[in-house]
């Protein structure tokens, strides 16, 4: 399989483009995807400042990474969970989001440390409140959504970025239509705009929303 553009080798096919792209061309097709994604929605603008919330995963990291590319003063946040489960999650995690900083001279990263600050990893939280009993990662979400917010609007940033993409989205979708979660339809959308529960615009933003999972690899290894 050969590259579109330039006929070398193709790293990747996305069949419903019908394009074949090598990994320099991915990349910029990728960057020029997630551009057109931000002007679409009009996310944000150029001199706004976006905290991007990182995991260390692969889809948050390539969101910074793209971000970063565009010429946006993107910087990052991390939330240290104190999740262990015997191969050090949170540790690999948080080493993979320093490697990166590191990669990227000048970025600002933010780390919220859960035990520092609360007493409790979220595992030790799971396990003491009712609303972590057999469902622990409804309580990760729930901590994990407000020092989102907390950190975005005490440090005053106008916008609040993830690394949610297509996949995660048709997910979410096909859930809340089946079990007709009509308030969660209604306001799913790549722009939440909720005044004074996100950060100081209310904006909590989605720019690989048109990005498949597949997809996004190659910039993450950038």
């Amino acid at each position: 399989m050969r590259c579109r553009k330039c006929r070398q080798k193709a790293v990747l096919n996305m069949r419903q483009h019908r394009l074949a792209l090598c990994r320099d061309h991915y990349v910029e097709w990728f960057q020029q995807q997630t551009a057109r994604t931000i002007k679409k929605y009009k996310m944000f603008r150029r001199d706004e400042p976006v905290l991007v919330a990182v995991s260390g995963g692969k889809d948050s990291l390539a969101l910074w990474d793209v971000l970063l590319e565009l010429g946006y003063r993107a910087d990052g946040f991390y939330l240290r969970l104190g999740i262990d489960e015997g191969i050090g999650y949170s540790d690999a995690s948080y080493e993979k989001i320093k490697q990166f900083v590191a990669q990227h001279p000048g970025t600002r990263l933010h780390v919220v440390d859960a035990k520092a600050t609360y007493g409790e990893t979220i595992p030790e939280v799971a396990r003491r409140v009712r609303r972590g009993r057999g469902k622990p990662c409804s309580v990760c979400g729930l901590i994990k959504r407000h020092e989102m917010n907390r950190v975005a609007y005490e440090l005053g940033y106008p916008v609040l970025a993830t690394g949610h993409n297509l996949d995660d989205e048709a997910a979410v979708l096909f859930s809340n239509t089946l079990h007709w979660q009509v308030g969660y339809l209604a306001r799913q959308y790549p722009r939440a705009a909720r005044p004074g529960r996100i950060c100081p615009k209310g904006q909590a933003l989605l720019p690989l929303l048109r990005t498949g999972n597949g997809r996004l690899r190659p910039p993450a290894r950038h």
